[in-house]
């Protein structure tokens, strides 16, 4: 894992949960913009997620993200879950 796959790899967490914020609150569903910006302050405190929070991450990113970016997020992640 380079310092480049780390630095996408917290962009990608940062938009994903931000986007998982913004579609719930334009949707009136405050208990989960709630939910996806504590999320987003937990990870930029400790820089690591939860089980399979990084999965919704994935699934982010494979759907707006390049796939050297999706690879970056995978080493990424690989390195921090071992």
């Amino acid at each position: 894992m380079t310092p480049e796959d780390e630095a996408t790899a917290h962009l990608l967490v940062a938009a994903a949960f931000h986007d998982a914020a913004a579609k719930a609150e334009e949707k009136g569903d405050r208990s989960v913009g709630d939910f996806s910006r504590a999320v987003l302050r937990r990870f930029e405190e400790q820089q690591h997620l939860e089980g399979a929070l990084y999965d919704v991450v994935v699934t982010y990113a494979r759907e707006h993200a390049s796939p050297e970016d999706v690879a970056a997020l995978r080493r990424w992640i690989a390195e921090v879950r071992s």
